[in-house]
């Protein structure tokens, strides 16, 4: 990080890694226990996260730019590459899921990144609304509530986010975006063949 002496920014990388790996093995995420893993003080570590949530957001601030790289690629369905790509991210990362989920981020940086992803997505929904692609009434808002959702339900229901159940989940979500009439079932007895 900018403007730390070297021996400090070692520290931070340290704290950072062992975090890194404690969620990695399911471990619950406490400041006391990073600074065990990391052989540093606690004090060392409160210098640099002044709570859990800070330390949790500089985890995944990977994900957030590797977000951000997916919205900016080119094609004419962008979004539902981006609602995919999201729904994947947040179904294998529990603490991202939990991070964008958080009513205030600890960490100007993360209210940042989060502010601009959901400013480029709601450009990719109006470009996708223009395009008859998005049935009107939604805006980013629900897009990021059905994707959040999703993403907790699956995890919930122990599928993994590439698994036949959960991708069939995703594209009734992605239909459900796109709008139109469903079609008609048939209704009454199916009509029986002449003999």
């Amino acid at each position: 990080m900018e403007g730390l002496r070297k021996d400090a920014a070692r520290n931070r990388a340290r704290i950072v890694d062992a975090a890194r790996e404690s969620v990695a093995r399911g471990e619950p995420l406490t400041l006391n226990a990073v600074a065990r893993a990391a052989d540093v003080g606690v004090g060392t570590v409160y210098r640099h996260f002044g709570c859990v949530e800070e330390l949790e957001e500089v985890l995944v601030w990977d994900r957030f730019d590797e977000l951000a790289e997916i919205m900016q690629a080119p094609g004419s369905a962008r979004l539902e590459a981006v609602v995919a790509a999201h729904f994947a991210l947040l179904a294998e990362d529990e603490l991202f899921e939990r991070v964008t989920s958080r009513a205030a981020p600890a960490l100007d940086r993360t209210a940042a990144m989060r502010t601009s992803l959901v400013d480029t997505l709601a450009l990719l929904v109006a470009e996708a609304r223009s395009a008859g692609r998005v049935r009107a009434g939604v805006d980013a808002d629900a897009v990021l509530v059905l994707v959040c959702g999703l993403a907790h339900g699956v995890r919930s229901a122990g599928l993994a986010p590439g698994s036949a159940s959960a991708q069939t989940l995703l594209q009734v979500v992605l239909d459900g975006l796109r709008g139109g009439e469903p079609e008609a079932a048939p209704r009454g007895p199916a009509p029986r063949p002449a003999t």
